[in-house]
């Protein structure tokens, strides 16, 4: 399920980014979890009051899913706590073949961290609202490489979900990596 609104918001987010882009050599590599977070630990209270407290990332797509969002992706890797004390994180993978088409994108869940804790690290962000009327923080070109997140608000909490490569791809086409996951991953998350 595509929602209007962010589709609107990572074209024109992409398309401005675009300018900002380069073309790096090397293989996608895992972010360290932390860029559109903070370090913020988790506590019982705020992530079992927005039922994200206990999630397992990996549970929120399905290898199918996934394959659909990149064709000959790699099984998932749960990375557990990599975005931080409290967080889940889940992340699948696609090689570089040709000097072309790797890519890393994850999905992490935050009980703890809401949208106001959203790190830009330099990149550029932009406030959407999605098809489920769920708040959104988009945020591009963070850190290194080219790179798409869309920070999702559950409650006081959010799940992040990332695409990011080094080589072979634009902005635009990380965001789009994240529109289709996010397609999936939404319907799943508990109501705000």
């Amino acid at each position: 399920m595509r929602t209007a609104a962010l589709t609107t918001v990572i074209a024109a987010a992409a398309l401005a980014a675009a300018a900002c882009t380069s073309k790096q050599p090397g293989q996608p590599s895992p972010s360290s979890g932390q860029s559109a977070g903070s370090g913020a630990s988790s506590s019982p209270s705020s992530g079992a009051a927005n039922g994200l407290a206990g999630l397992n990332a990996c549970s929120l797509l399905t290898d199918d899913e996934a394959k659909q969002v990149v064709p000959g992706v790699n099984p998932p890797i749960d990375q557990g706590e990599l975005g931080g004390t409290g967080t889940n994180n889940c992340q699948w993978n696609k090689s570089v073949t040709n000097g072309a088409g790797g890519v890393a994108f994850s999905i992490t869940v935050r009980p703890a961290q809401g949208l106001e804790d959203v790190n830009p690290n330099g990149g550029q962000t932009t406030k959407t609202t999605s098809n489920a009327g769920r708040q959104v923080v988009l945020l591009t070109n963070s850190g290194s490489g080219i790179s798409c997140i869309a920070a999702v608000a559950v409650g006081s909490g959010r799940v992040d979900i990332e695409a990011r490569t080094l080589r072979g791809a634009t902005t635009e086409e990380m965001c789009t990596i994240v529109e289709k996951t996010d397609g999936f991953v939404e319907p799943k998350l508990p109501a705000s």
